[in-house]
């Protein structure tokens, strides 16, 4: 007598069939819908899809045909006739590149090769054509208006729209061009520089970059600007969670304890130290592209194990906190902290308030100890009396006016007192 068994047996027995006998660890995921929900278009390309996420969108396949245009001008450069040995090598890390994708990608082997060699030869191609104008056609639209080009940084720097970087490193090394600067470090770079929050931050750093285990051209980015605040959590006590400080006052109100503001210029972008009342910033500037470069470094932040930095989310809820008024970015702004390049205070402020909401900070903040100094310094009795001072007194010009008129009335009365004394005596 046969046994019949289930079809639900049948269907769980195939999927068990199918899964890895160890987990892969993805490094390209969705967004979370809690970031997302606060304004989806962060996340989402305008112009360019790369990778599978976004690649059927019908908005996008006009810069398809530019893909394949640069792909042609390469073969054309090199005097190659086929792209037959660039396909036979992406082919060979076809498995590998799908474990990159935290989802299961529903394209044929032929077309997820395809997608991956046009993506990554229109990446390596831009970055090169950006740097070297002679190898740019006249006719090239990306190059003759800036708005173009300003959509395909924002494209390329979106967490979901990223193939992986052992893709472009193998392109990139198979066209290198006989040119000693056509280094893929170098390039990137050189075309992230313009949309750097941080001036002169990607220079300072490239040299101490490490290539290894870069997931993608977006986790590279990361690395260059966020690779020198290692030393920022390396040396630092684990404190308890009773020790911990997760709120500071805004800057209107630290200033009113009597704490100062200066631009930091020693350090990297991410270094803010606070010492004898005084707190160090270094300079950032907030552009159109500010705040969707910092979401999606946000987003590919709170994939990192538990006991990883979160360098980019630490660093914004610090500026949360900070931020909580027009006024308080233009404190900031008069000290040379903030470049406003939006124009208006109060967009800044906005934008603050929004990168705030539904982020998780590292479970070892990497901003503790300046909270906790800060929070001391205000719990003084003398800074707390100063602030409640300056707050309920001095909060205008018009109070400092009357509190002078007040000063020298009653500064005249006491001469007229003393004369009228002296007159008295005298007689």
């Amino acid at each position: 007598m046969s046994e019949t068994i289930d079809h639900i047996s049948v269907r769980i027995d195939n999927i068990l069939l199918d899964l890895p006998s160890s987990p892969y660890k993805p490094s390209i995921f969705r967004v979370s819908d809690d970031l997302r929900c606060v304004n989806e278009k962060f996340y989402e390309p305008k112009l360019l899809a790369v990778g599978p996420f976004h690649h059927s969108k019908k908005h996008l396949q006009k810069m398809e045909q530019h893909k394949f245009r640069y792909l042609k001008l390469l073969l054309k450069r090199r005097n190659e006739s086929s792209v037959d040995k660039y396909v036979m090598a992406i082919r060979s890390f076809e498995e590998k590149a799908r474990r990159c994708y935290a989802e299961s990608i529903e394209l044929s082997p032929d077309d997820f090769v395809q997608m991956l060699l046009l993506d990554g030869c229109f990446i390596i191609e831009l970055i090169r054509k950006y740097r070297f104008d002679e190898l740019r056609e006249r006719d090239d639209t990306i190059f003759q208006y800036d708005q173009i080009l300003g959509q395909l940084r924002h494209d390329l720097m979106l967490v979901e729209n990223q193939v992986p970087f052992f893709v472009l490193d193998q392109l990139f090394s198979m066209t290198r061009t006989g040119n000693p600067d056509d280094q893929i470090l170098h390039l990137i770079q050189i075309f992230i520089d313009a949309i750097s929050p941080w001036p002169d931050e990607a220079s300072k750093n490239t040299g101490r970059v490490s290539m290894k285990n870069i997931d993608h051209l977006l986790g590279l980015v990361y690395r260059i600007w966020c690779s020198s605040s290692a030393k920022m959590t390396a040396s630092r006590p684990v404190k308890s969670e009773k020790e911990k400080m997760l709120a500071i006052n805004s800057t209107t109100e630290l200033q009113e304890a009597g704490i100062k503001f200066l631009k930091y210029t020693e350090s990297n972008f991410l270094d803010i130290k606070f010492t004898k009342g005084v707190m160090k910033i270094p300079g950032f500037d907030v552009s159109d592209a500010t705040e969707s470069i910092l979401r999606n470094l946000i987003a590919y932040e709170q994939f990192f194990i538990d006991n990883h930095p979160k360098y980019v989310t630490d660093y914004a809820f610090f500026l949360h906190c900070l931020i909580n008024s027009s006024k308080d970015v233009e404190i900031l702004r008069r000290r040379g902290i903030v470049t406003n390049l939006l124009g208006d205070d109060e967009m800044v402020y906005r934008m603050f308030n929004r990168l705030g909401r539904n982020i998780l900070m590292s479970s070892d903040f990497c901003y503790d100890d300046v909270f906790n100094k800060v929070n001391g310094h205000c719990c003084h009795l003398r800074n707390r009396w100063m602030a409640n001072l300056r707050h309920y007194y001095f909060s205008s010009p018009w109070a400092y006016i009357s509190f002078f008129a007040a000063l020298m009335l009653l500064l005249f009365t006491l001469i007229q007192t003393v004369f009228s004394v002296l007159s008295y005596t005298k007689s």
